[in-house]
């Protein structure tokens, strides 16, 4: 199957909105592997662009505080001018960036496609045929990516580059019944500089690429906070989440809103009571965070 074929069931709505906080602005959205950040020294690539006059788009860095993360890069792609794609073997197998690719084109957003390292074959088929290489030479191949962007998206200037808007991004693990305190946990999250993901709003359909698409969010979060009540407990997927977040070694934080029954599944790990005073969970969840180096 094409890469770019959809990667699950799930249907994405597609509609021309600006990316936040831009008002129209010219830009191009990053796509990348955060593995290949610092794997290839991606920063210094998008220093470089940006001092040739190209203003990028960039997650984790401009996404804002409490921003449900999900549907916040639908709408940088749909602003963008088009979508710069860096490719390597590990990016391969990361279903977020498929998402973003195929975003990018049923939304008819040009795709400049970069491979870093590797063969063509880790490029999508579309794409194999027409690539710039930064695998030998890297100033020819920079020099070829910025020649092939619109000159008119380009600032005659080089674009400053500014501080990050958020620290990333939590991910929440919950039912859907406990969505009342989770809205006043977003508020939290905003307020420490925080971004957050969950599937709320999703079908909750864990087959295929977006089983693979949740493992990639959650080794990429900041922290995975689990929201734990007896509608958790029974929840076919918390136990799940809880697990692999424990297994790839993100900061777990559970987070006791409703009196329950012991669970084997956390059995002996301590938690952050909310039950009997919302406001001093949340002094505790402070400290949690601060001790993790989080805050």
């Amino acid at each position: 199957m094409d890469r770019l074929s959809p990667p699950h069931d799930r249907a994405y709505p597609v509609q021309a909105l600006d990316a936040p906080e831009r008002d129209r602005m010219s830009y191009f959205f990053v796509s990348y592997s955060r593995h290949d950040r610092k794997k290839f020294n991606l920063d210094q690539v998008f220093n470089d662009l940006r001092a040739a006059g190209v203003p990028l788009w960039l997650v984790p860095d401009d996404v804002p505080p409490g921003i449900d993360w999900k549907d916040v890069k639908d709408d940088a792609i749909a602003g963008s001018d088009g979508l710069i794609y860096f490719s390597s073997r590990h990016i391969n197998r990361t279903p977020v960036i498929d998402l973003e690719l195929w975003t990018a084109r049923r939304m008819s957003k040009p795709v400049f496609p970069v491979l870093l390292a590797g063969e063509p074959e880790y490029l999508p088929e579309l794409y194999r045929a027409d690539y710039i290489d930064f695998r030998e030479d890297y100033a020819a191949g920079l020099k070829a990516l910025i020649a092939r962007l619109p000159k008119e998206d380009l600032s005659a200037k080089p674009v400053k580059k500014t501080a990050p808007k958020s620290k990333g991004y939590v991910f929440i693990s919950y039912a859907e019944e406990d969505t009342a305190f989770v809205i006043k946990l977003r508020d939290y999250l905003k307020g420490r500089g925080y971004g957050y993901w969950d599937y709320q709003d999703s079908d909750r359909d864990y087959h295929g690429l977006l089983f693979l698409e949740l493992e990639e969010v959650i080794k990429n979060a900041a922290a995975t906070i689990s929201v734990m009540s007896p509608d958790w407990k029974r929840s076919k997927w918390a136990a799940k989440e809880f697990l692999f977040s424990e297994e790839v070694g993100t900061p777990i934080f559970l987070l006791k809103v409703q009196e329950m029954e012991p669970t084997l599944v956390t059995a002996g790990i301590p938690y952050i009571d909310f039950t009997r005073d919302e406001q001093k969970g949340f002094d505790k969840l402070d400290n949690e965070l601060r001790r993790k180096g989080l805050l």
